[in-house]
């Protein structure tokens, strides 16, 4: 049953970010994720990871709502910056390279990184796989938030061999507005009222932390547009008549998934 807390000030990606309250009342966060490539943002190391910090679909959304990779990127160094982890740690055992679904293929790089600086373990894990920190936004908005202070000067502890992948992504990175793939706006899943379980409680009306549920004439209504796609209804709801409603290609991603895995 997760509770979450609306920070909107000191933000640059957007007006107001939503984030589980566990995690502004712990002693320590250690951040932890894995070496990989990705398709759009081209690296996901310890600073992308932070994006695993909000709830349920509402991830999907901050696609929705930003324009391109610096603008998401901001959101990815914002919830940094909320969470303050203490540690980052990167399991680099095995990289995916054309991550990070597992599409993608295991390298073995045989590597463990640590550092309290998440910016300077994403510079050194990302130049060992073929990267400058040049071509990565969420290290260019690092460095422009002075989390790094030069890219060249990072004490590396240990042998660094270099262990190029092969889907690295050379490009210039571009700041203008770029469209998602269907692949990310075609697959929304948002809550789904079964008004034969419902009996109008309005309990999940209640504890909606944006509003988007409303009851009327004893039914519970979604406003789509309003929700963030936290799904704590689905967990909250005390007759199990929420549900989500998931779009056929969601759907067939999924079985995909689960085939590629086997």
């Amino acid at each position: 049953k997760e509770e979450l807390v609306c920070i909107n000030s000191g933000l640059k990606g957007l007006k107001e970010l939503f984030v589980p309250k566990i995690i502004l009342e712990v002693d320590l966060v250690i951040n932890a994720c894995k070496l990989k490539t990705h398709g759009s943002m081209r690296f996901s190391g310890a600073l992308k990871n932070m994006f695993g910090c909000l709830p349920g679909g509402y991830k999907q959304k901050m696609h929705l709502w930003t324009k391109n990779e610096f603008e998401l990127s901001e959101v990815f160094l914002d919830i940094h910056e909320i969470v303050k982890p203490g540690l980052s740690v990167m399991d680099a055992i095995f990289g995916l390279d054309g991550g990070p679904s597992a599409i993608g293929t295991p390298v073995k790089t045989s590597r463990i990184f640590a550092s309290t600086n998440a910016a300077a373990l994403d510079v050194v894990a990302s130049g060992m796989i073929g990267y400058e920190p040049e071509d990565i936004a969420t290290l260019v908005c690092a460095k422009d938030r002075q989390m790094i202070d030069e890219y060249k000067n990072i004490e590396v502890c240990g042998s660094l061999e270099p262990i190029p992948f092969k889907h690295i992504n050379k490009e210039a990175l571009n700041r203008q507005v770029q469209r998602d793939s269907i692949f990310v706006t075609g697959t929304y899943v948002y809550p789904s009222i079964d008004d034969s379980k419902c009996t109008g409680c309005s309990h999940c009306v209640s504890i909606c932390p944006v509003e988007a549920l409303s009851l009327k004439n004893g039914r519970v209504i979604v406003d789509v547009e309003r929700c963030i796609n936290c799904y704590r209804c689905f967990y909250e709801c005390p007759e199990n008549a929420i549900g989500d409603t998931a779009p056929a290609l969601n759907k067939f991603m999924r079985l995909g998934r689960k085939i590629l895995r086997l």
